[in-house]
């Protein structure tokens, strides 16, 4: 027979068990959600440069627009722009050596990056202090015969 002391103990040991339970689960969908926007952030970069070195250098702007809106023309009203971005978060660097104009590169960075968590523990706590980073030679070279 059950002492009148001990009663109630299944139900508070569930309940800390079930605690722990989401806490972790809410923390691997948080990890998740991480590394889903930092590998969609590389992609995104990745397609800018691509895009801006096999383009004429005009300006920043269709580089920007690439990343933040995924195509080159800045779209029309309030469109928001991916994962919650805003214009601060890219920069780009354009580099042509005066004493070597073939050696032009181009520099996509993402930096100050807020990623939105799910759990309401880290919400607005981090910013990711890891710049996604991507360089590439804007040099096109043609064969000598």
């Amino acid at each position: 027979m059950r002492r009148s002391n001990q009663r109630g103990q299944s139900m508070v040991e569930a309940t800390l068990v079930l605690l722990v339970f989401f806490a972790l689960l809410l923390g691997v969908i948080d990890c998740g959600q991480v590394l889903f926007a930092h590998q969609s952030l590389v992609e995104r970069v990745r397609t800018a440069v691509r895009w801006g070195v096999v383009h004429p250098w005009d300006s920043a702007d269709p580089i920007v627009n690439l990343v933040l809106y995924n195509q080159a023309d800045a779209p029309r009203g309030d469109t928001p722009a991916f994962l919650g971005m805003q214009r601060e978060n890219v920069v780009v660097r354009h580099v042509a050596p005066p004493e070597r104009p073939d050696d032009e590169t181009l520099s996509v960075t993402i930096v100050n990056f807020r990623p939105q968590f799910f759990s309401p523990w880290f919400a607005g706590a981090l910013v990711s202090s890891r710049a996604v980073s991507i360089t590439a030679p804007m040099a096109t070279r043609t064969a000598s015969r």
